[in-house]
């Protein structure tokens, strides 16, 4: 979960989400120009909310909820009497659903550092930094089937790290809730 503080860098955050957010805009609008404004929309309201001091404790999940608004926004205004294609917009249940998805993925990155270093490379190049398999062999000059081998072993390895500190609740395949049950020493950083 990604909280602004008044000495955090906004400019960082939101460079960090910024490739996510227009990602899902351009799929919702189908124009990369028009994803470009609404991104640009979603900087301008996070600024406005910062400035009138109503920060949102979570930022990465505000900007996305704000993301789909604006998109649904964007739909009503146009001239054309288009409306929002409704199977591209995700239901607000889905749409909590994947906010506690990524507010979980920021909780993974600390508890990924802490595995043996040809797991943690492996699994940070391929799962978090979106590097193909084939490039992290290339790149390590290891053949494919290790690699996956590795990121496989790696994934294990963090599940069961993540459950000894957090409770998880899984429904249908999905991530329903999460809370910490751990003040060991190797849950810092992991969920709150």
């Amino acid at each position: 979960m990604i909280t602004p503080a008044p000495s955090d860098d906004l400019g960082n955050v939101f460079a960090a989400l910024r490739h996510s957010l227009l990602s899902y805009l351009r799929r919702q609008v189908n124009d990369a120009v028009v994803a470009e404004d609404l991104l640009q929309d979603l900087f301008v309201k996070v600024l406005a909310a910062i400035n009138a001091s109503r920060a949102p404790r979570n930022l990465q999940g505000w900007l996305y909820a704000t993301a789909r608004t604006t998109v649904i926004d964007f739909y009503r205004s146009t001239k054309l009497g288009a409306e929002a294609p409704a199977a591209n917009l995700p239901y607000t249940q889905h749409a909590d659903d994947e906010l506690l998805h990524q507010e979980l993925s920021t909780c993974l990155r600390p508890l990924a550092l802490q595995l043996p270093a040809i797991y943690r490379d492996t699994l940070l190049a391929t799962d978090f930094d979106g590097k193909t398999m084939q490039s992290v062999a290339r790149d390590q000059d290891l053949s494919l089937s290790a690699i996956k081998s590795r990121a496989s072993r790696a994934r294990a390895m963090l599940k069961e790290k993540l459950l000894e500190c957090c409770h998880v609740e899984i429904s249908n395949g999905l991530i329903t809730d999460y809370r910490r049950r751990s003040s060991l020493s190797m849950c810092e950083g992991g969920c709150a």
